[in-house]
């Protein structure tokens, strides 16, 4: 099985299992975070047993930059990209607004601006590993629409 397809179940997998069993009503309220970190727990052990285990993958820390697991444009040139400000702060707003394909890019985890509602884990969170025509954006975090990438293995 390749590993798009791992990342794929995965991805569907923690959305409707946050979803369907970890999201409660009115979360602001009604203690939303304790629920969010029952679910980040078990989220680990999904990412572990869905992704890690399968392909044979070293047992980093879902969360953590995961060296081995390459994300990778689909079908462009290029794609459109939230930088972040900083390295990893909550700031999206770095001036380059597209990525290349020449830029090597690193899973780190999916991503919904709500961490308390409704998921549908629809963008992927990497660390820009290197890009030698932007070297001012590498080591940031940046945030990516799952629909333009595809997932390898280094």
């Amino acid at each position: 099985m390749d590993l798009d397809e791992l990342m794929s179940r995965f991805r569907i997998a923690s959305r409707e299992l946050f979803n369907h069993f970890f999201r409660v009503s009115d979360p602001y309220n009604n203690d939303g975070w304790s629920h969010e970190e029952r679910f980040s727990e078990v989220e680990a052990l999904l990412f572990k047993k869905l992704v890690l285990e399968p392909a044979d993958l070293a047992d980093l820390k879902y969360g953590l930059p995961h060296p081995s697991i390459r994300v990778i444009l689909r079908r462009s040139e290029f794609a459109p990209i939230m930088i972040n400000r900083e390295i990893a702060g909550g700031y999206w707003d770095f001036p380059l607004r597209e990525v290349t394909k020449d830029a090597r890019l690193i899973f780190i985890t999916f991503f919904d601006w709500d961490q308390l509602d409704v998921r549908d884990n629809r963008y992927v969170r990497i660390r820009i590993d290197h890009w030698a025509t932007q070297p001012t954006a590498e080591g940031k975090h940046a945030l990516i629409d799952s629909q333009y990438v595809s997932f390898t293995v280094v």
